[in-house]
């Protein structure tokens, strides 16, 4: 595994589990929506750097 592909997990990893902690302390989903949204835009980065079929042309 690439070493960006390590950052991108690991940086969706930490933003759900801030997302989750944040949004159960304040009871408050819609306010933590960047954060969940900052993680699925990681894991999409890591989906696409993982996948072979992903042809630069």
């Amino acid at each position: 595994m690439k070493l960006s592909g390590t950052i991108y997990l690991s940086i969706a990893v930490v933003a759900m589990v801030i997302g989750i902690h944040r949004t159960i302390v304040e009871n408050n989903l819609i306010a933590n929506y960047w954060i969940f949204m900052i993680a699925l835009i990681c894991l999409f980065l890591y989906r696409m750097q993982k996948n072979p079929n992903n042809s630069k042309k």
